[in-house]
């Protein structure tokens, strides 16, 4: 019992609590102020315009409001001024609030006192305790003993007033009771709701560094790492110790300050997709639904890096509120995955891209139709299992590298050039002149010396979808290896070597 009557009185407060409930009574006391202030202004007026003349009384009535709007007026610009301040100090809120309270507690009494010897039997009491909602600053104790003081100056002024004759001393006590009851009441309800404020804060400042915290361990992960909120309209560098925010106004900025800058460095041919993909006034909508936005650009200094946005935090209907913005080099990467592919898709010889290459080139040129100037080009090199029954095969891979080489430069940029065999070749070429392409490649050829071969002979087909449309590609194919083959027959036939021997 002694303990709770202790808590109640004089109850232990945090000092951020404390702040709080400052704030918020010296904002009560700015805005009660104010309202006072503006209703006695009104209040003076009326009095004024409904008076003929003014004799003594008059000028004490005036007196007495101007009195309060003064001194409420003083007050709100006290606390409007004590409120501009980074920090509240306690002890001039407590003075601030008690020289109030003992100010508008004289005038209550001025007001009582002249009605009393009016003979007027109106209580003004309620003054003084409406003032008391003002004063809940102040801890239960203090407070108690400055309203009984108040009251009983108050009871012995009017006492000696009338004697006695107006005041009804039950009223009159429980009228002091309630007000103490009351303003203890107020206390803890604002010191509750304070420490609730300063609880559901702190809960938030520590999840706020939670997260901080885990953007900090990705912030080591990725080379660059930004928060964008969309709720308070702002982005901030995790990596930036001070934590700086820049404003994004949605209306204006399409980009946030980091894609601009990285950007700078975006290889040109990539630069419009970049900008497409950093615009942040559509990257929400592009989220919804997606654990991530992933793409690869090149920097033109140091290659390749993966930009990404991923959502932090979304709405009840899946929209991201904030979201992180990350970059990473991952050229290192890139260029194993492209070795990778290379090995997956060349050959080792010659490094011509392999059938398996050639066949998803095919299917992929099935699947969007056909050029006009498509065509197909089939190559065979011509008496190679006799170099490799003479020379060996160190012989015979020098020919598959001299046919490469000389296929690779007559074709040049008109089409790609695929090694499907052993000594077999082929092209897919968009040409308009294949027989010009096909010139260009027998003369490399005519040009070729090797280290155990002095000469170079390739057979050559081709098929083109202009002059065949009928034909789809598998049948294209089987013309160009028709034609192939009679020109390694012709070959044959004109050069009197014998193919099944190799042998002169």
């Amino acid at each position: 019992m002694i303990k709770a009557i202790k808590n109640y009185f004089f109850p232990t407060i945090d000092k951020d609590v404390r702040e709080l409930m400052d704030q918020t009574c010296t904002r009560n006391i700015k805005n009660v102020s104010l309202v006072v202030a503006v209703f006695e202004t009104l209040t003076l007026l009326l009095f004024v315009l409904s008076r003929k003349s003014f004799g003594h009384q008059e000028w004490l009535s005036i007196g007495s409001v101007m009195f309060c709007i003064i001194t409420c007026l003083s007050v709100f610009f006290v606390t409007r001024y004590m409120l501009s301040k980074d920090e509240l100090d306690h002890l001039k809120v407590e003075l601030m609030q008690i020289i109030y309270y003992i100010l508008m507690s004289l005038w209550s009494m001025w007001g009582s006192y002249r009605r009393y010897e009016r003979g007027e039997q109106i209580l003004t009491f309620y003054a003084c305790e409406v003032m008391l909602v003002c004063f809940i600053v102040l801890k239960p104790w203090t407070s108690t003993l400055m309203t009984l003081y108040t009251y009983v100056v108050l009871y012995s002024v009017i006492l000696k007033a009338d004697g006695g004759t107006g005041i009804n001393t039950i009223n009159y006590s429980i009228l002091v009771l309630v007000s103490a009851i009351g303003m203890g009441m107020r206390f803890h309800s604002l010191r509750n709701t304070s420490e609730a404020t300063i609880k559901l804060e702190k809960s938030k400042n520590s999840e706020i560094q939670d997260k901080m915290n885990i953007l900090q361990s990705i912030a080591d992960i990725y080379d660059k790492v930004n928060l964008i909120d969309f709720i308070e309209n702002t982005e901030m560098s995790v990596r930036d110790k001070d934590h700086v925010k820049y404003n994004l106004d949605l209306s204006v900025h399409k980009h946030t300050v980091m894609s601009t800058k990285i950007r700078e460095k975006v290889m040109p041919d990539q630069l419009d997709d970049f900008i497409a993909f950093t615009d942040i006034s559509t990257v929400r909508e592009r989220l919804v639904g997606k654990r991530l936005l992933s793409e690869d650009f090149i920097d033109v200094v140091d290659g390749w890096f993966r930009a990404q946005y991923i959502p932090v935090e979304v709405d009840d209907e899946g929209m991201p509120t904030q979201v992180v913005f990350t970059t990473r080099n991952v050229d290192d990467e890139r260029q194993r995955e492209e070795r990778l592919v290379r090995i997956a898709m060349t050959d080792e010889l010659t490094r011509l891209f392999n059938r398996r290459s050639y066949e998803e080139d095919l299917d992929e040129c099935e699947k969007n139709g056909l050029d006009k100037d498509f065509v197909i080009l089939s190559a065979d090199v011509n008496g190679l299992k006799r170099v490799n029954d003479t020379m060996g095969h160190a012989g015979g891979d020098e020919l598959l590298k001299g046919a490469a080489e000389c296929l690779l430069l007559g074709i040049a940029s008109k089409g790609k050039v695929y090694r499907i065999g052993g000594d077999e070749f082929a092209a897919i070429l968009h040409t308009g002149d294949p027989e010009a392409v096909k010139r260009d490649i027998e003369s490399y050829v005519d040009k070729w010396s090797g280290q155990y071969s002095e000469k170079l002979s390739i057979s050559i087909g081709y098929a083109t979808h202009a002059d065949n449309e009928s034909l789809d590609i598998v049948g294209l194919e089987k013309k160009a290896d028709d034609e192939m083959y009679r020109a390694k027959a012709r070959y044959y036939a004109t050069s009197g070597i014998d193919r099944r021997t190799s042998n002169r």
